[in-house]
């Protein structure tokens, strides 16, 4: 083929009915080389978009301040306000919907700013929920221990009547257990031959002095027969009548040696008694002990002195105050409980032996020491937590120490400072939402925890 000439080109180009020119394989190989970087870096460019949506820079500013809970990285557009699956709190989106996971719907969340550890709620829910609040004080409290008691008669105040000459009983005066007797009063008539054969041989020991005229040896077979007579307990107005009239009196009159109430009573009319047998028992009822089981933690402040104020069941709104007298030395292994006694009395008799009481023991007022309302302390195992309000409706949770609990009030050792408010009242409920918000910021924070913009279930 001739080679064209210098004008014929553009007579071709301009022909559309020429023919096309073939290219070459250098211009081919130059267009497949030039799409190919087209490509890479069209994929260069997706990923480096992707990236910076994904994973913003660690030196680029938030969108918003940083709030409790590491809920504003979802908050983008900086409104303050996020919305959180109740059921699901890992599910966390910027504007209103509802949970990919329950169908239920998110509930707004303010991320304003909060401090690490603090929970913000509004004045509505406030007012809802019914929040209270307490100031921490400083006060000196009485250690208290409310404990139940059992009246019983004071082992001093028993007498057991008995005999000491053998016999049997004719008249029974007091024939009734639970009959209240007075000191000298007559019990009963014993027949006894011993005692009339005593009563005898005093009025020999009479006559024959008074036949002898007198003297040492007289004096003292009638002093004899006297003291015989005493020994059995006959009184010495008994004796004296026994002397003035000469006569042997068949039965012994028994008296009452004490003032009382008759329990334990064995005897009948009529029946044998022997010497040293027990017929009844009198018991003085005008004071009683109030035994009190004291738990074992408890024993180490509780002592002779402690004041105790006792309440009866029986008399709604009575009080009766005493002192503790004595600790015994022993404790029942059963109960883990040692008894502390307190003497009550019991005027009228209107307490009775085996009744019970509420006991409420006092201890002397310890140091003072910064105090809460017992019922701001949450106890949950071995911690203890108050929920203190920081003002504008943001609450923190504060582990503290507890101490000593009296009157309402509980100690703390530490962890609070005089002057804070404490919640007194829905601290359930704040508890709750500062764990929850805690568990959120802890699973937006580590590495293995779900993205709250890219989780599978977020969409």
């Amino acid at each position: 083929m001739n080679a064209p000439s210098a004008t014929e080109p553009a007579v071709r180009a301009a022909d559309p009915k020429q023919e096309p020119v073939a290219p070459s394989p250098r211009r081919h190989r130059a267009g497949a080389v030039a799409g190919v970087l087209l490509l890479l870096a069209a994929v260069l460019v997706w990923a480096l978009v992707r990236g910076d949506a994904a994973d913003p820079p660690a030196e680029a500013p938030p969108a918003a301040a940083p709030a409790a809970g590491g809920l504003a990285a979802a908050d983008r557009n900086g409104d303050g306000i996020v919305y959180q699956s109740g059921m699901h709190p890992w599910i966390v989106e910027d504007a209103p919907g509802t949970c990919p996971i329950c169908g239920m719907d998110l509930q707004p969340v303010p991320v304003s700013g909060a401090a690490p550890g603090t929970v913000e709620i509004d004045p509505v829910t406030l007012q809802n929920i019914g929040v209270r609040t307490a100031p921490v004080e400083t006060r000196a409290l009485e250690r208290e221990l409310r404990a139940t008691g059992t009246f019983e008669a004071r082992d001093a105040a028993r007498t057991v009547v008995t005999l000491k000459v053998g016999g049997w009983v004719e008249d029974l005066h007091v024939n009734v257990e639970g009959q209240r007797v007075r000191r000298g009063q007559p019990l009963l008539a014993l027949y006894a031959p011993d005692l009339v054969a005593t009563q005898q041989e005093y009025l020999l020991a009479l006559r024959n002095r008074e036949l002898l005229g007198g003297g040492e040896a007289a004096d003292r077979l009638v002093e004899a027969a006297r003291t015989r007579l005493r020994l059995y307990d006959v009184s010495s107005e008994q004796v004296a009548r026994l002397e003035s009239t000469g006569e042997v009196q068949r039965t012994l009159t028994l008296y009452a040696p004490a003032s009382g109430t008759v329990t334990n009573k064995t005897v009948v009319e009529g029946m044998q008694a022997m010497p040293g047998q027990p017929l009844m028992e009198i018991v003085d009822l005008g004071q009683l002990w109030l035994q009190v089981a004291v738990p074992e933690h408890d024993l180490g402040w509780v002592r002779p002195g402690t004041r105790a104020v006792v309440r009866l069941p029986s008399e709604p709104g009575a009080e009766l105050t005493g002192r503790v007298d004595y600790v015994y030395d022993t404790m029942d292994p059963a109960t883990r409980t040692a008894d502390a006694r307190v003497t009550v009395p019991n005027p009228g008799g209107r307490i009775k032996p085996g009744m019970y009481a509420t006991v409420t023991l006092l201890d002397a007022p310890g140091e003072p020491r910064l105090a809460v309302p017992s019922e701001a302390v949450l106890r949950t195992g071995d911690e203890a937590v108050v929920i203190v309000a920081l003002g504008g409706g943001r609450f923190r949770p504060q582990p503290v120490v507890p101490g000593e609990e009296s009157g309402g009030y509980v100690q703390v050792l530490d962890g609070l400072a005089g002057g804070e408010q404490v919640v007194t009242s829905a601290q359930f409920l704040i508890d709750s939402e500062a764990r929850l918000a805690a568990a959120v910021g802890a699973m937006a924070g580590s590495n293995g925890a779900p993205d709250v913009e890219h989780s599978p279930m977020n969409h």
